[in-house]
C-alpha cells in the first residue's frame, strides 16, 4: 500500500512552487498572459473567400506580414472564414495600406481617417481581390467588452467555488468542504499558471474548460471523501492518517482508470480535431491531470492537517 500521508508536505510544497514558478515565468519572461480578442479587444471579420483560398493560404499571408491572427473555418462548403486580429496589429495594417494607397493614388481625397476595421477590409479587398459583399460581418471588439468578459469569467469561477463549498458543507463536515475548496483553488491556480506558461490565449472556451475541470476534480474528490467517511465510521479502527491512506488506495484504480479514459477522448481531439479546439483540449488535459493529482495529494492531506491542528477526530 502506498503511504500517501507521508508525502503530504512534499506534495503541497511542490504545488506551491510550481504555481509560483508558472505565474513568475508568465510575468517576467512572457510579460503577462497571451493577448486574445475576447479579453483584450481586436478586429474580427467573417469573410467569404474564393474556393481556391485555403486556411493555410490565409495563415501564410498574415505570417509573411508578421501579423498574429486566429483563422477559423466556419463553413467549408461556402469557404467562409473568421479572421481574428489583435489591436496590436492595427498600426502594421495601417502602414501597409498607406503604401498601397500611395502606389495606386487611391483614396487621395479621403476626408477622414479610416477606422481600424475599415483598414482590415481594405487590405483584404486589395490582396485577395474581394468586394464588400464578401464580408459577411466585420467588427471591432473593444477593451471594455473584454473587461466585461473578464469580470464575468471571474464571477462564474468564484460562484462555482462558493456553491460547491456550500454543497460539500451539507454533504460532509466542514473540514471536507474546506479541503475540497482548497483543492479546487489549487487546480484553478495551477491550470491558469500553465495557461500563462504555455501562452495559451484566454477565451470563452478556456473559461468553459476551467469550469469543466472544476466539476471533474470535485467529482473525483467526492469519491475519495465518501470512502474516507465510510472507513472512519467504524469499519476501520486505526489512526485517521491510516484511514486516509487506505481510502485513497481503495479508490486509486477507479481514479486512474477514469482519468485515462477521459484523457484518451481529449487527446483524440488534439490529434484529429479542429484547430480551434486545440487550446480548449490542452487546458482540459492540464486540468484532468492536475485535478486527479489534487484529489490524492492535496484534498485528502488537507483534511488530515486540519484534524491535527484542531485536535479533533472525524
Amino acid at each position: 500500500m502506498i503511504d500517501f500521508s507521508r508525502l503530504k508536505y512534499l506534495s503541497i510544497s511542490f504545488s506551491v512552487i510550481m504555481i509560483l514558478f508558472g505565474f513568475g515565468y508568465t510575468s517576467f519572461v512572457h510579460k503577462g498572459f497571451a493577448h486574445s480578442l475576447d479579453f483584450n479587444g481586436g478586429l474580427r471579420a467573417v469573410v467569404n473567400m474564393d474556393k481556391k483560398v485555403s486556411r493555410q493560404d490565409i495563415e501564410k499571408y498574415f505570417k509573411e506580414k508578421e501579423i498574429e491572427t486566429v483563422i477559423i473555418l466556419l463553413d467549408k462548403e461556402r469557404n467562409n472564414f473568421q479572421i481574428d486580429i489583435g489591436l496590436g496589429a492595427v498600426p502594421k495594417i495601417a502602414d501597409y495600406n498607406t503604401r498601397i494607397r500611395e502606389k495606386s493614388k487611391a483614396d487621395a481625397t479621403m476626408e477622414k481617417k479610416p477606422s481600424s476595421i475599415d483598414e482590415l477590409i481594405f487590405m483584404l479587398q486589395h490582396d485577395f481581390k474581394l468586394n464588400r459583399d464578401n464580408f459577411l460581418s466585420a467588427d471591432q471588439v473593444g477593451a471594455v467588452v473584454g473587461g466585461e468578459l473578464t469580470s464575468t469569467g471571474i464571477i462564474l469561477l468564484l460562484s462555482t467555488l462558493a456553491i460547491m463549498t456550500v454543497y460539500l458543507s451539507f454533504r460532509f463536515q466542514f473540514r471536507f468542504a474546506l479541503a475540497a475548496s482548497l483543492a479546487l483553488v489549487h487546480d484553478l491556480l495551477f491550470t491558469i499558471a500553465m495557461i500563462g506558461f504555455f501562452q495559451i490565449k484566454p477565451s470563452i472556451p478556456i473559461i468553459a474548460a476551467l469550469l469543466t475541470l472544476l466539476g471533474y476534480s470535485i467529482n473525483d474528490t467526492i469519491v475519495i471523501f465518501d470512502r474516507i467517511r465510510e472507513n472512519s465510521s467504524g469499519k476501520l479502527k486505526d489512526t485517521f492518517s491510516h484511514i486516509i491512506n487506505v481510502s485513497i488506495n481503495q479508490t486509486l484504480g477507479r481514479t486512474i482508470n477514469t482519468s485515462v479514459a477521459t484523457l484518451i477522448s481529449i487527446i483524440a481531439i488534439i490529434i484529429s480535431g479542429a484547430v480551434e479546439l486545440y487550446d480548449f483540449a490542452y487546458v482540459l488535459v492540464f486540468g484532468i491531470v492536475i485535478g486527479t493529482y489534487s484529489s490524492i495529494f492535496i484534498a485528502a492531506p488537507v483534511i488530515e492537517i486540519y484534524g491535527a491542528l484542531s485536535r479533533k477526530k472525524i
